[in-house]
């Protein structure tokens, strides 16, 4: 008979961060801003697996990673926010806006 998990088992087994204990706040930042970052490699990750280095650089690929996650910082529903990111990413690098420059471009410009 299965014995009925917490919210924490049930959290890990589905892959999501369990959220850290309450204790000190640069902790608590400290781990926030961990599982941050491995949430933006994750995703840097999978589009890199997809479309060669010849298509988009790495370092234009985490720009473009952390742009689209910045525009989500105030989203109050955190659940989707790697997916809406991820696909946004793809759209971008598929269907180029002539309007938005290219961030390697604008590098070299400043």
């Amino acid at each position: 008979m299965p014995t009925p998990q917490g919210p924490q088992q049930g959290s890990a087994r589905l892959g999501l961060p369990t959220p850290p204990p309450r204790g000190d706040a640069r902790a608590d930042a400290a781990e926030t801003r961990s599982a941050y970052d491995a949430e933006i490699a994750g995703i840097v990750d999978r589009i890199q697996q997809r479309y060669p280095r010849e298509v988009v650089s790495a370092f234009d690929l985490e720009g473009r990673v952390r742009g689209v996650y910045r525009q989500f910082s105030t989203a109050h529903l955190r659940t989707f926010v790697a997916i809406f990111v991820e696909r946004l990413v793809r759209r971008s690098i598929e269907e180029p806006s002539p309007a938005v420059p290219d961030a390697v471009a604008v590098q070299k410009r400043v």
